[in-house]
Formats: C-alpha cells, structure tokens, sequence
C-alpha cells in the first residue's frame, strides 16, 4: 500500500508540474501580446479567451482516486446564461438516401470527379425522386466514392498491376483512359506511378509514406511545389496529364477548396452577433489540447441552445449520411468525435451545413443535432453554380 500511495503521489506530481508549466507558457504568452499591442486595439473577446484558457491549463481533466478512477471535467464557465432558438429541419429519414442509392445514379465506373452538365441534372433529378437536395445527394456520393477508394487501394500496392499501369502511362496512354480500365482514382493512379519513379531514382528509400522523404517528393509533384522534382520526373506530356488528373478527381486531391473554412467562419460570425464567448478550436491546439478534444468552438457562457444545454459545438460542411456503406465515413467524421468530446466537456451539438440521417441523431440521442440551412446564402442552392 505505500509503495502504491508513493508512485500514485509521485505521479500526481508530474501532472501538476506539466500543469503548471503549461499555465506559465500561456501567462508569458499573454504577457508579449499585452506588450506588443500596447498601443493598439485589442481584441477584448480574444483576450477572454486567452485567460480563461489559463484557467484550463491549470486543470488536470482526468484524476483518479484509489478506490475509482473519476473523470473531473475542466471548469472554464464564465457563469453567463445565455439562450438561442436554432430554426432547424428535421433529420432526413434514412429511407430517402436508400432510395437514392438504389436509383444508382451516384457511382459511375472510372467517375472520380465533379458531376456537371448532364451528369448533374441526372443526380439532381435522382436527389428529387427521394426526397432530398442536389448538395445533399453530392455529399452522399463522395463518401461513396471514398469507400470506392479505400477498397480498392490495395490494387495500386500489387507488383504486377502497377508495372502494366506504369507501362500503359509510359507509352502515352491518357491517364483518364486508365481510371476508366481500372476504375481507380486517377490522382490516386498518378501518386503511385510516380512513387514507382521516385523509388526506383532514389534506391535507398524505402517507403513512400508522406512522413518520409520519398512521400514528401511525391506530394510536391502532385502538389506542384517543387519545379525542380516536376522537371526530372515528368514530361510535358505527363504534367498536362497530372493536371486532367486534379481536374477529375475529389476524392484523391482536395485542391484548394475553402468549403470548410469558409461554414466554419459563418458560424462563428453567428455566435458573434449573437455575443456568444467561446473559444476556437485553432486555440485550443495551440495550447495543447489535442489529446483532450478540440471541438470547433468550446463555450464560456452557460449556452442552452433549443431547450439544451452545451459545452462544445462542431461544424460540419456535408450531409451527415446514415448509410450503412458510408459508415467507415460517419465513425470517423461523427461518433468519435461526439464521444471524445462528450467524455471530456460535457454534452454539445453538430451543425451540418446540409442536414444528418436520422440514423444517427437516433443513435445518440443525447447530441443536439442541427441543420444548417439557416445560414445558407441563395446562390449556395443554384445547382451549377
């Protein structure tokens, strides 16, 4: 029993010094933007922010006793009451994107890409059948064709297919011809023809995972950040091509989009003009909290938002599917996250820009939900746009 007491004392020991070194960083922090703002504005919510994430960092979340392990959730309430009616749909019946899925409209052999022209008015016509809205049907059909990818991943590892494809794009073969053969994501393709040349120049890597030097020349050429690694490892030809490839693909190059970013900065607008004082996810990994969660916006005042409750709130720029075959998509998306974070703050609640299947508002009955098509602005519905 006193060896336990000891390593348990010394342990809490530890805990408290990383603590409190953790509230020393912030409070130095503090100090420099105070000095280097002297004679400016200051941002007065961000600097709410900032001490009451000094208040966080003195709390070690997880204690334990001798008798039970105890979870003490952070205390960072300001004790504001604050109260907002969220104008919110219901959740999509699961039935809609089943017979959605059913029209097989969403997936075609060798379509990685954007639908347009035709191939749009097809799915917006399918969405309409069911029930549900063209964005809604286009975010069903990139999880969809996430699923596709993962699944088929292994093909773009084996020896023998990868020397044929090598072999087809060294003799000019249109590197959408290939995706359409093979029905593989053709920047997927393109990542592994040119991991097969970047190994074969430099034998004495091994691996071309991102981490690794190999990877990270390959995603300078996908990327187009290095001109030097684009002239030794293409041709004209095959950098047109890297380009077609980008062109079609969502689901093995994200490009540039800011579709994100930008719902995240609509929300937040939002809980400003509704005064609300949170703090952003961005700061909270500043300080550290990844292990602890990292919602999009954990709330200072006493938030009750339709009648519930929250501590955290999180955003989410697609339809939350319900789909059993999207399910890979909504654990990782969705459940972990919920569980993460209502284990460490308390309950909360997700925004989906395009609404979420009431398969998983039934499966966890204790988050709060929300649609949000109130924040939508009207070109946001024009269907080509």
């Amino acid at each position: 029993m006193a060896e336990y007491a000891e390593k348990t004392a010394a342990a809490q020991i530890s805990r408290d010094r990383q603590s409190i070194a953790r509230g020393q960083r912030l409070t130095r922090y503090i100090i420099d933007r105070l000095d280097r703002f002297a004679n400016k504005m200051i941002d007065l919510q961000h600097m709410i922010c900032l001490c009451f994430l000094l208040v966080i960092t003195s709390v070690d979340g997880y204690r334990s006793s001798s008798s039970e392990h105890q979870i003490h959730r952070p205390q960072f309430a300001n004790g504001i009451e604050r109260t907002i009616h969220w104008p919110s749909a219901d959740p999509v019946p699961i039935q809609k994107e089943i017979q959605l899925l059913m029209s097989n409209t969403l997936i075609r052999r060798g379509e990685f890409g954007k639908v347009y022209g035709s191939r749009a008015l097809d799915v917006e016509l399918s969405c309409n059948d069911a029930g549900l809205t063209f964005h809604q049907g286009v975010s069903i059909r990139k999880q969809l064709l996430m699923k596709k990818a993962m699944k088929s991943a292994w093909r773009l590892k084996d020896e023998k297919i990868m020397k044929s494809i090598c072999k087809d794009f060294d003799k000019q073969r249109p590197i959408l011809d290939i995706s359409l053969s093979r029905d593989l994501s053709p920047v997927s393709l393109f990542k592994s023809i040119m991991a097969s040349r970047v190994l074969e120049a430099y034998p004495r890597f091994s691996s071309t995972n991102r981490s690794k030097p190999a990877g990270r020349i390959v995603q300078s050429i996908i990327n187009e950040t290095d001109e030097h690694h684009i002239e030794n490892f293409l041709t004209n030809w095959e950098f047109n091509e890297l380009k077609i490839a980008k062109e079609n693909d969502i689901v093995g190059y994200e490009g540039t989009s800011t579709i994100a970013e930008e719902w995240e900065e609509t929300i937040y607008k939002y809980l400003d003009e509704q005064n609300i004082n949170y703090i952003t996810e961005d700061t909270l990994k500043a300080y550290g909290f990844e292990e602890k969660g990292t919602p999009d916006c954990l709330l200072i005042d006493n938030l009750v938002l339709n009648g519930q409750p929250l501590r955290w709130i999180e955003f989410k720029s697609f339809y939350g599917s319900g789909l059993k075959e999207n399910a890979f998509f909504t654990k990782k998306a969705i459940c972990k996250q919920i569980t993460k974070y209502d284990r460490t703050y308390g309950k909360g609640a997700m925004v989906f820009k395009h609404n979420i299947s009431s398969k998983i508002s039934q499966r966890y009955p204790a988050t709060l939900f929300l649609d949000g098509g109130m924040l939508h602005t009207a070109d946001e519905f024009n269907l080509f746009g």
